[in-house]
């Protein structure tokens, strides 16, 4: 709870101070807004190692292998970078580059979830006796 907010307090001086600096430097007040996001990163990525523990013990217990466990942790980080990434370049005013983002980001899920896609292809194929 405190790392939330901390990070809510880092977005919200981070919103004050880039509405003051848009009028005079609006390239000083993207930065700002980029280091913001790096620093509410870290903060997020501490938050979720918790989750990513329970979700292994989860795993384990449930006799998974590890590499279907890999690929839905991956695509989850792909779309929370996509959703970042593409919120800072409109926030920039480059609407069709976070276009781009969020079209790469959604081709790359898909690409890294594959092994799960053909592991249920596989149980398929196995149960129709194919």
């Amino acid at each position: 709870m405190e790392l939330f907010l901390q990070a809510a307090a880092v977005a919200l001086v981070t919103v004050i101070l880039t509405a003051m600096l848009k009028k005079s430097s609006g390239e000083l007040a993207l930065l700002l807004t980029l280091a913001a996001c790096v620093l509410i990163g870290v903060f997020f990525l501490r938050l979720a190692e918790p989750v990513v523990e329970f979700l292994s013990k989860l795993r384990d217990l449930a006799g998974l292998d590890k590499a279907l466990m890999t690929p839905m942790l991956k695509t989850i980080g792909i779309g929370i970078l996509t959703q970042i990434s593409a919120t800072v370049c409109a926030d920039a005013g480059e609407n069709a580059i976070a276009r781009l983002v969020e079209v790469c980001g959604s081709v790359l899920a898909l690409y890294v979830a594959l092994p799960l896609l053909e592991a249920v292809l596989d149980m398929v194929e196995q149960m129709s006796g194919g």
